[in-house]
Order: C-alpha cells, then structure tokens, then sequence
C-alpha cells in the first residue's frame, strides 16, 4: 500500500486559488449570530400542525422547507420550496398527482 505524504492535497480545488467568504482582498464580513431564521422555522412549526397528512421540516443549512407524505404511495413523497407558500402550493400539486394515479380501491361487500 502506498503511503501519501500529503492526503489532503487530492481534495483540494485548485492550488493558490481561495473560495468563500474569507477570500483575499474582500472585507471580512460579519456573520449575524443567534437565530436568524426564527420566522421561517415558526412557518415550519405552523405548517406542520395545519398538514396531519404530511411532517413539515425546515432546513436550516440549506433554508429550505421540506414536506414528508405520510399516506401510503408506492414511492416516497419528498416536496421541497423556498418558502412556505411556495411548499404549500407544491403540496398541493403533489396531493393531485398521487390522486390522478392511485389506484381505485375494491368495495368490500359487508357481512350478510
């Protein structure tokens, strides 16, 4: 087995070349610390008490919401939107396209 010397050169982008916020030559930036997504997290909180048939998430890295059918579908039902509006009308889309495919249900003929 060859040894490197220096793994984490294979990883890296380029050689001199700095990405990101702390680049050569830009002012430093400051970073607003606490809790800045409170209003979209509540959005989220609101969302999901509203929808019973779905769990609404919110991503905080990637500042998005997110939405997990729970009915039964043959694949997993995943909805992503930038905004709870957005998410709320992508629901919507969804819930209509899995109704167009579902399959019809049998009636049970009840018990003489």
């Amino acid at each position: 087995m060859v040894q490197l010397r220096r793994p984490w050169r294979l990883f890296r982008r380029g050689r001199g070349k700095r990405v990101g916020r702390h680049a050569l030559g830009q002012p430093y930036v400051e970073v607003e610390r606490g809790e800045p997504d409170l209003a979209d997290r509540a959005a989220a909180v609101l969302l999901d008490r509203m929808e019973p048939a779905w769990t609404i998430l919110y991503g905080p890295w990637s500042r998005r919401f997110y939405a997990l059918g729970l009915y039964p579908t043959p694949e997993p039902l995943v909805v992503e939107a930038r905004t709870a509006q957005e998410l709320l009308t992508e629901m919507r889309h969804a819930e209509q396209g899995w109704v167009r495919h579902a399959r019809p249900h049998t009636a049970v003929a009840p018990a003489a």
